[in-house]
């Protein structure tokens, strides 16, 4: 390095200027600009549902020659050819641990259980293609291979193989996203196209190994040797590496808790040798790569944790390198005469016509519906990253000329672009609700079938009024309660909340019984006793566990995963939903339930009102953890838009439980020394004790929650309250005072004096008396809310409403008391 290397630019270096000795400064300037263009352009096309990779290849496309290329000077001096190969060498060896990731996202346990119908529509949707493009191939190599001065031109038996493979391809990758996102991963097309595309991604890479060895090869018979020597390095890893990488797993407890240290770097050792491997006998190394990602262990949580550690860099970084490139080497330009746009429109046509026609006849001898058979067929024609690898390869071995590489970039863009929207237009939700209703037997095909929400069952659907509240004395149903889970600090509010709906925990003297032993019960002891449980429950939960599903790897395998998301394993794997329901189990007169999903953030809310309406449930519960009485959270939360989506489409009540955590009383210093515990957390002695502070103002919301209060809460012994009303009419008025005379030892009954001009503030100082702890409560009725507005004095201190903050959907008082500092729980209370 030169002296004026060193210096840097005050010494006249020029970032820009290609420096052999110091290429890093121009390599993080063509980093920079890949990656910043590749997301500018992810975000419009994101909103089109289309997969990042379309984004990657137009953003090499606009650098390379075909748009920016035209500026003067810009690719001699961004993208000079002397930089190429740092780029080119970066870009492969994060390909080579993308191909690893997809190894590790291929289950052949998938294809195993759908053998025969993912075997037959992965050949079918091999087949056709792959014929069709050795038929196209004879005039592509006859007008373009010799024409367009190819170094190295290769025999047409070897070309056409190589059409063929590059037309019979299907990205598996991009298909998942595309399942997955168009929540399909559990429908019969998901589970079919998937498997399908596994069997199709392990051919396709096999078969264009092959290809590249036969290319490489200079006779024969060292194309025997490679393909001999490809196969026994494939058997040893499956033989001798596989058992002891479980085994090395097992020992070190990964399987269990994700990767050591000491087995990431076992597995880059294995990725990076198998890649090495089949580069010195004549295969690409990504096929190396690949095969690591198959004999990594797929059980438990391994393979989630090592994609966890190392995607980001991968799909973030080096992929958008590597996809650059393929932009860069795209020349649009080539594409100059009405014979070549042709024969690119042939590429296309013969791409997605066999690809669909094959996987959709395959899919219909199968059994499937004429609909859901298209639909397979056009999922299949889906070509995304994995067809761009295979061209590049085709491209760096002299097999393809740039402007055959051109016309098939231009190919695998539009079918990837066309698979999403084509995929919605044929297989919409309405649809899939009506086979499911079908194939249930709910519905016979030819009856009408009208798309509409669920409206779960209801003992009464009356509006409340204050004289239903104060007259229904029956013993109220079992209630049904959805609790949305998010987060495990949540578990700690809910479960005290749950615990209030439990009604006369204990036992009356009555009541009370000598415990026997079962083997000296008699039988009718037993059946009095079966009989008791079975009628005993008043309260069934439901646990519903939300995951944000990410474009990232490890979150679609783990979607992928989850074969049924109401099974026990999937409860069993989850730390949320097993904390809630072992939490749980030791509740009498409750039944607990959990199921898991992981889906879009942004689907949260309309996901949870339709499990709620599927259940028939009668209340949403979502909890929505405060620690910090001015943390930004509370105002630009996510939560915002789940509660304001719930209050929009859920069908039964919704209660948001805002919890302010451990409060300051319960939290004790300790020191022992050597950071061992600085924390402990004491429980105080008011036992299971709760108070419950209610304001009230007479409105539908506040009158739900009075009705809810009095059949669920106020029969709990454990349980008192102040009920503080505002103006009120006469029966509402009639009907607290015949709640607090039933509980006139436990119910207090107050009224907001008319000299009083801030409601809110005064509500605030009231809460701040009554409420002493994290196990107290504050019940508003959501309306009730925005009644306390209307009457608080214009100097209010209160913050400016605006549309993002949870002032819109809870209101201004349970801001106010969140931001006073009110140690309880809120609950607001919205009535369907």
């Amino acid at each position: 390095m030169t002296a004026s290397n060193q210096a840097g630019v005050f010494g006249g270096l020029n970032p820009t200027a290609y420096n052999a000795s110091n290429p890093l400064p121009l390599f993080i300037i063509q980093v920079v600009i890949i990656v910043v263009i590749c997301r500018l352009l992810h975000y419009p096309l994101s909103l089109l549902r289309q997969p990042r990779v379309i984004a990657e290849v137009i953003g090499g496309v606009l650098l390379g020659p075909s748009v920016m290329g035209h500026i003067p000077n810009f690719n001699n001096t961004i993208f000079p050819s002397a930089s190429m190969p740092l780029i080119t060498l970066v870009a492969n060896i994060g390909l080579v641990f993308f191909l690893f990731l997809v190894g590790l996202e291929v289950d052949i346990s998938l294809v195993l259980k759908n053998l025969r119908t993912a075997g037959s529509v992965a050949l079918a949707s091999m087949a056709l293609p792959f014929g069709l493009g050795v038929a196209v191939s004879y005039g592509l190599y006859r007008t373009y291979h010799v024409a367009d001065n190819v170094t190295s031109p290769v025999s047409f038996g070897l070309y056409a193989l190589f059409i063929g493979v590059a037309m019979a391809i299907t990205a598996f990758p991009v298909l998942a996203r595309i399942l997955t996102e168009l929540k399909l991963l559990s429908t019969n097309v998901g589970t079919v196209v998937l498997s399908a595309g596994v069997s199709n991604d392990i051919v396709g890479w096999v078969l264009l190994a092959l290809t590249v060895a036969l290319v490489n090869a200079s006779s024969g018979i060292v194309a025997l040797w490679v393909v001999l020597v490809s196969c026994g390095w494939i058997i040893f890893l499956l033989l001798i590496v596989k058992p002891i990488f479980r085994y090395a797993a097992r020992r070190s407890g990964s399987l269990d808790t994700g990767p050591t240290q000491f087995m990431m770097v076992f597995t880059f050792v294995v990725v990076l040798v198998s890649a090495f491997f089949t580069s010195i006998i004549g295969v690409h190394p990504i096929f190396g790569g690949f095969l690591a990602g198959i004999v990594v262990p797929h059980e438990r949580v391994f393979a989630v944790g090592v994609t966890e550690k190392i995607e980001d860099i991968i799909s973030l970084l080096f992929l958008p390198l590597y996809f650059a490139l393929s932009g860069l080497q795209t020349n649009l330009g080539l594409l100059d005469n009405g014979i070549t746009w042709g024969y690119t429109i042939a590429i296309i046509v013969i791409a997605m016509v066999t690809k669909i026609t094959a996987g959709t006849l395959a899919a219909k001898v199968n059994g499937l519906l004429w609909r859901e058979s298209l639909t397979v067929g056009t999922l299949m024609s889906c070509k995304g990253l994995v067809e761009l690898i295979v061209l590049n390869v085709g491209l760096q071995a002299g097999i393809l000329s740039q402007r055959v590489f051109t016309m098939f970039v231009v190919m695998a863009l539009a079918c990837t672009f066309l698979t999403t929207p084509l995929t919605t237009l044929l297989y919409p939700a309405w649809y899939q609700k009506k086979v499911a209703l079908w194939r249930r037997g709910d519905i016979t095909w030819n009856d009408p079938f009208v798309d509409v929400p669920t409206v779960p069952y209801r003992a009464d659907t009356r509006r409340p009024s204050a004289e239903t509240v104060r007259e229904d004395t029956a013993p109220p149903a079992p209630l049904k309660v959805l609790v949305m889970l998010t987060r495990l600090e949540s578990i700690s509010g809910i479960t005290v909340f749950l615990r209030l709906l439990i009604p006369n925990r204990g036992y009356t003297s009555s009541e009370q019984t000598q415990t026997i032993h079962p083997s000296r019960r008699g039988a009718s002891e037993k059946a009095d006793s079966i009989s008791i449980a079975r009628q005993s429950d008043a309260l069934m939960i439901h646990g519903l566990k939300l995951e944000e599903l990410t474009d990232r790897t490890s979150a679609l395998m783990r979607a992928s995963s989850i074969e049924d998301e109401d099974s026990p394993l999937s409860l069993r794997k989850d730390p949320i939903l097993q904390s809630f329901v072992s939490v749980g189990k030791f509740w009498d007169r409750s039944r607990i339930t959990g199921a898991k999903a992981i889906i879009p953030d942004n689907e949260f809310a309309e996901y949870t009102a339709s499990k709620a309406a599927d259940l028939d449930s009668d209340m949403v519960v979502v909890p929505w953890t405060v620690t910090n009485a001015a943390d930004s959270d509370f105002l630009t939360s996510k939560m915002v838009r789940i509660v304001k989506g719930l209050y929009e489409s859920a069908t039964c009540d919704v209660v948001v439980l805002l919890d302010r955590g451990f409060d300051d009383a319960a939290v004790e210093h300790v020191n022992e020394g050597n950071n061992a515990a600085n924390w402990m957390f004491t429980r105080g002695g008011r036992g299971e004790r709760h108070h419950i502070l209610f304001p009230f103002f007479g409105n539908k919301d506040d009158l739900e929650a009075l009705k809810f209060l009095k059949e669920r809460v106020f029969g709990n012994k454990d349980v008192t309250a102040t009920i503080v009303h505002g103006s009120i009419d006469t029966d509402s008025h009639d009907s607290l005072l015949s709640i607090t005379s039933a509980y006139s030892e436990r119910i207090l009954l107050e009224s907001i004096d008319s000299n009083v001009t801030d409601v809110s503030q005064y509500l605030l100082r009231k809460a701040k008396q009554e409420i002493q702890s994290s196990s107290d409560f504050i019940v508003l009725g959501r309306e009730a809310v925005g009644g306390a507005r209307t009457q608080s004095s214009s100097s209010s201190s209160l913050p400016v409403v605006v549309e993002s903050t949870p002032l819109n959907i809870l209101g201004d008082l349970a801001d106010r008391l969140v931001v006073g500092g009110v140690l309880g729980t809120i609950i607001v209370y919205r009535s369907k």
